[in-house]
């Protein structure tokens, strides 16, 4: 079996199950998110490998949609204020991006500007696609 028949090499995915710190507004939490706290770590993240870095904020009106999204007989919905999650190729790139100087001097303490610490969660996983681009994979 030569190279070009090896199958793909898994995907790991980092994410986080956000909430805001106790006593910020919610657009004021989006906001910060979007312009000022990824803005700050996306270089750091393409320097250490990662290969996809996203937000997606679950605010009080996209909550509203999941009725739409999930029916009648679904109802547990999740409150998290965001999914922050980062996509590489080894665990170990992640680990090397924490070990980074400014992760250590500069985006870890930005956490405390707008992150529920305590409350929030993180898992790491592979990523598995079954649709990708539109497309059956």
């Amino acid at each position: 079996m030569d190279s070009n028949d090896q199958p793909p090499k898994r995907l790991f995915q980092w994410t986080v199950c956000a909430y805001r710190k106790p006593g910020m507004d919610e657009d004021e939490y989006h906001a910060y998110m979007s312009e000022k706290h990824g803005p700050l770590v996306k270089a750091l993240m393409a320097k250490h490998g990662v290969i996809r870095f996203s937000m997606t904020h679950n605010t009080t009106e996209t909550k509203k949609q999941m009725k739409k999204i999930a029916g009648p007989d679904f109802d547990a919905y999740a409150d998290y204020d965001s999914f922050v999650q980062a996509v590489f190729k080894d665990v170990e790139d992640f680990v090397r991006l924490t070990e980074d100087p400014f992760y250590i001097e500069t985006v870890n303490p930005d956490h405390a500007n707008f992150a529920d610490m305590e409350r929030s969660r993180m898992t790491v996983g592979w990523v598995e696609d079954h649709v990708a681009d539109g497309k059956v994979v």
